[in-house]
């Protein structure tokens, strides 16, 4: 059985131009479930019809074969999914790797992305000055998932500036990770502007990741990683629910409930990631989505004196909380079960979380949590350690 090992990123600026001449491509899908795609593409004067499988992690099984040119166009024309998938490809050679770089056209128009085929999935190779962050196993990239969402949807939920438009490259930025698994890098108020606000689902209990796990894969999951994540201390207050503050990895995290969908999804909107020592601006900043005001005359704070803040403060309280996240979508959407610990105290989560809220519906549904009371970790923390 053929095996195809994939690594895929974001491509920043122009400098990959200058590099390689472009192809251009149209595909279409027969079949785009998530166990198996069948899809038709055509390069210049050659088809091909290609059957893909599920993937795990980098891999998947693929099968190609080329097909007359004359049969692909009509397929495409008259039996494909639409939208069509139709691009530019541009293949790089580096150290004995092959980069192909895809500047997608029509609706997709403003996304770029690049590829790598590898021999295993630990395989080492360099990165060039033009890769930006990985999307290995965002289902977003898929060719798939930009077909039911392309990518000019992505584009017209972002949040607008004021001066300009949001640059393409900066839209890609906005779903180059999920807060599932996403890095732990400082964000600054006004990069936390510029991301679109998702709406979330989520719930606490016993006996959740039973009906998850029973469901998912009817429901055509795809998996992502496991991931145990690093200890946070969220930062529970008595005079606020409008924001969630946590410290990790020495970044002080706000994110905004910013509102609800009709069936009561909580939105919310990253408002910054911001590294100790906090600069007074920034504290101020997220004291005030707690609710509570600085005292003294500081102009930085560290993390020691924020934690000391925090236990001295009557209105705050510390909240220690651990997770092991098993995250996978289900057409495109970011779910996750996961086992959490509040202060000790284990509860088993999941959730779902899109700014397509159509979709976001249809995925709770299906994984048999509605009728679920939705609960996020602030309230689920408050209500472990009794501050409801």
């Amino acid at each position: 059985m053929a095996k195809e090992v994939e690594r895929k990123f974001l491509v920043k600026g122009d400098a990959w131009r200058a590099l390689a001449e472009g192809t251009a491509y149209r595909q279409g899908y027969l079949n785009s479930a998530k166990e198996r795609t069948v899809r038709i593409r055509t390069a210049d004067d050659k088809a091909y019809l290609t059957i893909k499988g599920l993937t795990v992690g980098a891999t998947r099984a693929e099968y190609e074969y080329e097909i007359p040119f004359e049969d692909g166009q009509a397929v495409l024309d008259t039996l494909a999914e639409k939208p069509l998938i139709e691009k530019r490809r541009y293949r790089i050679p580096a150290d004995g790797l092959t980069w192909e770089i895809d500047e997608f056209l029509g609706d997709n128009a403003g996304l770029i992305v690049a590829e790598l085929e590898l021999r295993s999935e630990d395989q080492a190779f360099a990165r060039p000055a033009w890769l930006g962050d990985e999307v290995t196993g965002d289902p977003r990239y898929y060719n798939a998932n930009l077909v039911r969402n392309p990518f000019a949807r992505w584009r017209s939920l972002a949040t607008p500036r004021s001066d300009s438009k949001v640059a393409a490259s900066d839209a890609a930025g906005m779903y180059s990770g999920s807060d599932v698994f996403a890095g732990n890098a400082a964000i600054s108020v006004a990069e936390a502007e510029k991301i679109v606000p998702r709406a979330e689902f989520r719930v606490f209990g016993h006996g959740i990741i039973d009906i998850v796990q029973e469901r998912m894969w009817e429901a055509g999951a795809v998996l992502w990683k496991i991931r145990k994540m690093p200890a946070e201390t969220y930062v529970l207050s008595a005079r606020s629910d409008a924001a969630i503050v946590k410290v990790r990895e020495g970044l002080l995290d706000v994110k905004a409930r910013v509102g609800e969908t009709p069936e009561g999804f909580e939105i919310f909107q990253p408002r910054g990631k911001f590294p100790f020592p906090v600069k007074r601006s920034d504290l101020g900043t997220v004291l005030s989505h707690l609710g509570v005001e600085m005292g003294g005359g500081r102009e930085s704070c560290t993390l020691e004196e924020f934690e000391e803040m925090v236990r001295r403060h009557p209105d705050l309280l510390p909240v220690t909380v651990e997770k092991k996240r098993y995250g996978f979508s289900v057409n495109g959407i970011i779910c996750e079960y996961a086992r959490v610990w509040f202060n000790g105290a284990l509860l088993e989560s999941a959730s779902s979380e899109s700014e397509y809220h159509d979709g976001l519906r249809s995925t709770v549904a299906a994984l048999g949590l509605n009728g679920m009371p939705n609960t996020s970790y602030l309230k689920a923390a408050k209500r472990v350690v009794g501050m409801t």
